[in-house]
């Protein structure tokens, strides 16, 4: 006997149907005026307009035979719509009141449709637009541009996209990402698969902490309402931004027509925050029997009905749900929430006053420096935490002893209780120097750099000169800086230490793209590495500059890599899988390939040329030159995403600062084909700032 499928899950569907049915919730019904209705009120249906009159339909008669016939087309040129304006509604939506630029996205290409030829006027059905083409950025805008998948199978994207490396602190990766994933671009080309880029894109978003960048995109997708995938992804966003009110209002309209677990715990939480305990109790109740095993869940719902705050021993997986049910019960968190990877869960555990100020520590610095928190938040975290009497009066003493976040706290702290520069100075230069050793030192930079401007050069603080500079430059402060290079450059005159320090510093201002090393060449490194040559890991160090130098295509002398040949140990490095590797290669191949030049021919002895790219034929001297600003800017370049893409893959994410010298090398070199030189350029000076140099 042939069973039906719907009668196998009717235990089931019928139990949460039947609670959906005695639980509902009042919905709000926006009802509408028919226009006939009004007409027959003897109202003006739009304030201002009266109704048209109808009259019957005129029957049209064909054109008459004298009527000249239109000229036939020799062919149709294929033009690709326009973009499509959308405009988010702030009366449905008043998140996306003043974010700025309007949305975009490319409607897909008509398929089998044909433009009328028998009239001047060509008819053809509306297209509809692909939802994974939309995106907030155009090229003018900081986008990659329509066409950056070029050349590259669709099948690849949806294998390598999602394995973005969200979590890598590097403030340049972080601003790729971004840019990529928010891009108005043609989907790539392949067979279709199910995954939805767009959700990718959401997702991928999410996990960066981004929430402004997530609530853009998906006002800009069109049919987002109808996307299951991306409702739940806004509302994810939604709890881990503390929008209960708006997830719950997300929730309503999905839990109908669907057995999803999470769905049923989005709704029964919500119905505990409408006071609905004794409803929320008995859904609880259907699920149990239904085999969900979400002990932590369970827990929450039943304090929120008791109004007691429940204890959770572990929480080693926090979903955006877990941590907004968690704030409402005033449950406290547990220390191993931190031991998730994610820098939008990072940043609401940061903001959640029912974690430990040593977590909440923990959390902001991480979220900080992945970007999903901005550095004053952290600075405000900072100053609430209370410190014994010994830690205040000797806060130098427990930073050489201890370290972490409590530590960085207090010495942020102190820099502002001081008044001396000399002694904030003390300070700074030692939070920087902490902030190195674990990791922190660009977030640490940004952290302290309200003091750090506000110390005044002074000879009794050239030995702080050096520190000052890297940290000023690093975050775009030139003119600072160039206050305290000024003072070692007065100083070097009769001090030896002070020009021996800007000979060490100078290949980093070089990196960094200051004035202050306009003069200076890789042909100096050598008095750079005699200078640092018999300190420890000296060659490791010296390896990375040279490595960084050659990638921005400034090469370094023979001589300066001679000397770091020793024939030592070898040492364990850490690459990416070597099908990523030589895909990477090959794609810069193809993103820095030239157009090719165009073919000269000759027709009863009249030379012609034809392009590569058309295939018309053009006078000689009406081509443009493939070397010309305006030929290269009609000709996109191959692979240019995927070769970003597979760029920050190879980084992983550990980033510049983790990465090995030979792989930063060709990460660098890829951008730098790819276009985006800055980008390239900001990755070494991240580099070499992790490495202490």
């Amino acid at each position: 006997m042939t069973v039906s499928p719907v009668k196998c899950n009717r235990p089931l569907a019928l139990s949460f149907a039947t609670v959906l049915l005695a639980l509902a919730v009042p919905v709000s019904v926006s009802l509408s005026i028919p226009f006939a209705a009004a007409q027959d009120a003897g109202k003006d249906f739009v304030p201002g307009i009266k109704p048209v009159p109808l009259s019957p339909p005129q029957k049209l008669a064909p054109p008459t035979a004298s009527a000249p016939a239109p000229a036939p087309l020799l062919s149709a040129p294929s033009v690709a719509p326009a973009p499509t304006l959308v405009v988010p509604d702030p009366a449905k939506d008043p998140a996306a009141i003043g974010k700025g630029a309007p949305l975009l996205a490319l409607p897909k290409a008509p398929t089998g449709s044909s433009p009328g030829r028998g009239s001047g006027v060509q008819v053809d059905s509306l297209q509809t637009i692909d939802p994974d083409t939309a995106g907030t950025l155009t090229a003018e805008h900081g986008g990659f541009g329509v066409d950056m998948w070029l050349g590259t199978d669709r099948a690849i994207v949806e294998r390598l996209l999602p394995k973005l490396p969200v979590n890598a602190s590097s403030v340049t990766m972080r601003g790729l990402m971004r840019r990529m994933l928010l891009s108005v671009a043609r989907i790539p080309e392949g067979k279709t698969k199910t995954a939805s880029l767009v959700a990718v894109r959401a997702r991928l978003l999410a996990a960066m902490g981004d929430p402004v960048a997530v609530n853009t995109l998906l006002n800009a997708t069109p049919g987002r309402a109808e996307n299951p995938e991306l409702v739940r992804i806004e509302t994810e966003t939604r709890f881990l931004a503390n929008d209960n009110a708006r997830a719950c209002a997300l929730a309503g309209g999905e839990i109908r027509g669907q057995n999803n677990p999470f769905w049923q715990k989005v709704f029964l939480f919500c119905q505990a925050l409408a006071g609905e305990h004794d409803k929320a109790a008995l859904g609880v109740s259907i699920m149990r029997e239904t085999g969900e095993q979400d002990e932590v869940f369970f827990s929450l719902i039943e304090s929120l009905a008791a109004g007691t705050p429940p204890e959770i021993k572990s929480l080693t997986e926090p979903t955006p749900l877990t941590l907004a049910m968690a704030r409402v019960a005033k449950a406290k968190l547990p220390q191993d929430v931190i031991s998730t990877n994610r820098p939008g869960v990072f940043r609401t555990i940061a903001i959640s006053p029912n974690a430990p100020v040593e977590i909440r520590l923990e959390a902001a610095e991480r979220a900080e420096a992945a970007g999903a928190l901005p550095v004053d938040s952290l600075r405000q975290l900072y100053s609430i935490v209370s410190f014994s009497g010994e830690d205040l009066a000797n806060p130098l003493s427990r930073a050489e002893s201890k370290g972490g976040p409590m530590t960085r706290a207090l010495l942020y702290h102190t820099s502002l209780t001081q008044t001396v520069p000399t002694a904030q100075a003390e300070v700074v230069a030692r939070a920087m120097a902490l902030g190195r050793e674990e990791g922190r030192y660009s977030s640490v930079v940004r952290v302290f750099l309200p003091v750090l401007k506000s110390i005044p050069p002074s000879a009794e603080l050239l030995w702080f000169a050096p520190e000052a500079v890297r940290g000023l430059l690093l975050v775009g402060e030139t003119v600072s800086a160039e206050s305290w290079f000024a003072l070692m450059r007065a100083s070097a005159l009769f001090n030896k230490e002070a020009a021996q320090a800007i000979t060490q510093l100078m290949p980093v201002v070089r990196l960094m793209g200051s004035s202050e090393a306009d003069e200076w060449h890789t042909g100096k490194l050598s008095s750079w590495w005699a200078t640092i040559k018999d300190r420890k890991g000296a060659g490791q160090d010296a390896a990375l500059l040279y490595s960084l130098f050659d990638a921005l295509g400034e090469p370094v002398p023979a001589d300066a890599w001679s000397k770091l040949a020793t024939g030592g140990e070898r040492r364990m490095v850490s690459m990416p899988e070597a099908a990523l590797w030589y895909r990477l290669m090959e794609a810069t191949d193809a993103v820095s390939a030239k157009p090719e030049k165009t073919k000269t021919a000759s027709a009863n002895g009249v030379p012609f040329e034809v392009s590569p790219e058309s295939g018309d034929v053009v006078p000689p001297s009406t081509t443009v030159p493939a070397s010309a600003p305006a030929a290269s800017a009609l000709k996109p370049k191959s692979r240019l995403a995927e070769t970003v893409l597979l760029a920050l893959l190879a980084l992983g994410d550990d980033g510049p600062a983790g990465a090995d010298s030979l792989v930063l090398r060709q990460v660098l070199i890829s951008l730098r084909a790819a276009g985006f030189e800055k980008e390239a350029r900001s990755m070494s000076v991240e580099a070499v700032l992790a490495a202490g140099l």
